[in-house]
């Protein structure tokens, strides 16, 4: 009865352990997205989020692309820098294959670095653009 006890109480803290990144971080970010052109419409992996300049949440993902675009000026595709999420590594010693799958999935085990993005955008030399 011990050892049941002893083994359940194991494998229950390790599920609430895992998922740390996902836990302590969220699958957000707050990133600044600057630009020498305010007004700028910001769209993030395709979907529009705001315009610039923007400080807010940005979904935590290994690849993420902005795009900077204003009546005028040429638009512009960056991709945004990731890194592996320090607290990622709390999953692999504490939580192991449940909590690793889950920062994974859900991107968490990501966080951009450097967290603010400055793009500049040139004026379009195409009439009506």
């Amino acid at each position: 009865m011990k050892n049941i006890t002893l083994a359940s109480a194991v494998l229950l803290a390790s599920l609430s352990l895992s998922a740390c990144s996902t836990i302590v971080k969220g699958d957000n970010q707050t990133v600044s997205i600057l630009s020498n052109v305010k007004g700028a419409d910001i769209y993030v992996n395709g979907q529009m989020i705001g315009q610039t300049p923007y400080t807010g949440p940005v979904e935590r993902a290994d690849e993420t692309t902005v795009t900077l675009s204003k009546k005028g000026y040429d638009s512009r595709t960056v991709t945004m820098n990731s890194q592996l999420e320090p607290w990622f590594w709390g999953n692999i010693i504490f939580g192991g294959f449940f909590g690793s799958t889950t920062d994974y999935a859900s991107g968490s085990m990501n966080k951009y670095s450097p967290a603010t993005l400055t793009i500049d955008l040139d004026q379009s030399t195409v009439e009506g653009k």
